[in-house]
C-alpha cells in the first residue's frame, strides 16, 4: 500500500515539475520585449474598486509596484495580453492587470539622468 502511494505522489512531483516549465515560458513567442526581468516594473490596476474587490487584489493595489521578477510567484495565473499589459489572473473573475510601468531601457536611461542631477546639485 505504502509502495503505491509513493509512486502516485512521484508521479504529482512530476507533473508539478512539468507545470513550473510550462509558467516559465509563457511569452508568446511575437514578443521580444522582457517582461520578468529585475529591471521591468509593473502597476498593478484594480478595474472595479467596490465591495465586490477581493482581500488578495486590494492588497496587491497598496503595494502597486511589481518588479518582473516577482510576477511568476505573485501572479500564478498570469495572462500576457500584450507587451505592456498582464492580465493578473488572481482569482478566475479577476479583472485586475498589470501595467508596463518601465521597461529596461528606459530605467537605466532614468537612473543616469537621475545620477546626472544629484553629480550637479552635488557641486
Amino acid at each position: 500500500m505504502a509502495a503505491a502511494q509513493l509512486r502516485s505522489l512521484s508521479a504529482v512531483a512530476v507533473v508539478s515539475s512539468v507545470v513550473a516549465v510550462d509558467a516559465v515560458k509563457r511569452i508568446p513567442p511575437e514578443y521580444k520585449r522582457s517582461f520578468f526581468g529585475e529591471l521591468d516594473l509593473w502597476l498593478y490596476v484594480v478595474e472595479d474598486y467596490s465591495e465586490r474587490l477581493c482581500e488578495e487584489c486590494e492588497a496587491h493595489a497598496v503595494t502597486k509596484v511589481f518588479r518582473g521578477t516577482q510576477l511568476r510567484s505573485t501572479f500564478e495565473y498570469l495572462r500576457i495580453e500584450d507587451e505592456d499589459m498582464i492580465y493578473a489572473g488572481v482569482h478566475p473573475n479577476c479583472r485586475c492587470y498589470l501595467y508596463r510601468v518601465i521597461g529596461p531601457e528606459q530605467y537605466l536611461r532614468w537612473t543616469e539622468k537621475l545620477e546626472q542631477r544629484e553629480a550637479v546639485t552635488a557641486e
